[in-house]
């Protein structure tokens, strides 16, 4: 391991070989947010140059339609004079930088919020301060220490980037997926693998009580849970509401551990720390631990249905008309890519909370 770019895997190695095989958790942890070599630190992932492509990148038009959203929550909230608008893992600032665009001519809207990005990356955040120059933003690395007052929270492909574990089922008893150097007894050895060793009895408490079949994998986030049990707290102190859109499923069923590099997959195991790691987000999770939390959790809806609900289609057509030949056709695919049951519109799922002295939220509930 000559090459710069593999100080992730000397990092992992030298874990290994010291505490013995990592949690996935772990691994993904180390991949993803190391401080120095993190990928999500020291690489730019979003775009046609990244990694991946987020919906705020696709068109406009959806963060003008979130823009809506969030002011139709204030408005119904009575247009409280402060407010918090946060965004979790805010990426390029492109969906918030269309947010305000979208919202600048709603009278006293822009005068009342302070804005809040959570943001762990130096270079995103660079890149955010680009497309949000003129506005006053506060950034954060952490979700704590948010003002008392009204909160909208948007996550935007935030919690499938979320360390997880796994665990396997084998001989009536729960394994943990781990990550261990292949022939670890061969002091030469750079590759990774997964393994199969007991887990701790403090993770097993959520759902050993359950029947599931053998080599059935299921897969949990801590981290996950303890996010949304923050920001419930906080929304059901403050008043306000949560936006979270992401691809998941209801149920945490399956290994849906996938890596992305240059806009294919590739093995989770292979670059650590040069490519994107995610899985599926657990929404029944995200539901249950909100509601023990005590904020009212929305049907979970398909992205697609969400955004025909706030219009997408109408405002699709009217910017249509001041476009012709690959502009338009450009515009009617990314339209398509957002909505076609087939692509975004029903693999990334739309899941609201909202306090419960706030009223219903738009787009999916009634």
């Amino acid at each position: 391991m000559n090459n710069k770019d593999d100080k992730i895997a000397k990092i992992l190695k030298k874990n290994i070989l010291r505490h013995g095989a990592l949690s996935l958790a772990d691994y993904m942890h180390i991949c993803l947010t190391h401080p120095k070599y993190g990928y999500y630190i020291k690489n730019e992932p979003i775009g046609v140059k990244g990694d991946f492509t987020t919906s705020p990148e696709i068109s406009q038009m959806f963060g003008e339609l979130i823009g809506l959203w969030i002011v139709q929550v204030w408005m119904d909230h009575q247009k409280p004079e402060k407010f918090s608008l946060v965004e979790l893992g805010p990426g390029k600032g492109t969906l918030m930088a269309d947010i305000l665009r979208a919202t600048r001519m709603i009278t006293g809207f822009h005068n009342a919020l302070e804005l809040f990005l959570i943001e762990i990356s130096p270079s995103l955040k660079n890149i955010q301060k680009k497309a949000l120059k003129g506005f006053p933003v506060k950034w954060k690395t952490e979700i704590n220490g948010l003002p008392n007052q009204p909160t909208i929270i948007i996550a935007n492909e935030f919690f499938d980037a979320l360390p997880i574990s796994q665990f396997q089922r084998k001989s009536d008893k729960w394994m943990e997926v781990m990550v261990n150097l292949k022939n670890l007894s061969e002091p030469d050895s750079n590759e990774f693998c997964f393994q199969l060793m007991n887990p701790s009895k403090e993770i097993l408490v959520n759902f050993e009580n359950e029947v599931f079949e053998e080599g059935c994998m299921i897969e949990i986030s801590k981290t996950m849970q303890n996010i949304i049990f923050h920001l419930s707290k906080h929304i059901q102190k403050n008043s306000g509401a949560a936006l979270i859109i992401d691809y998941g499923k209801e149920g945490n069923v399956g290994n849906t551990l996938q890596a992305v590099r240059k806009h294919k997959y590739s093995n989770p195991l292979s670059s650590p720390g040069q490519q994107d790691l995610t899985s599926f987000v657990d929404f029944k999770a995200i539901r249950t631990h909100a509601e023990e939390s005590g904020v009212i959790v929305s049907q979970l809806a398909n992205q697609g249905d969400f955004l025909k609900n706030l219009g997408i289609e109408q405002r699709a057509k009217i910017l249509s008309k001041g476009l012709s030949g690959n502009d338009l056709v450009l515009h009617q695919t990314a339209l398509e890519r957002l909505i076609n049951k087939n692509l975004m519109g029903n693999l990334f799922k739309v899941l609201g909370l909202r306090g419960t002295k706030s009223p219903p939220l738009i787009g999916l509930q009634t």
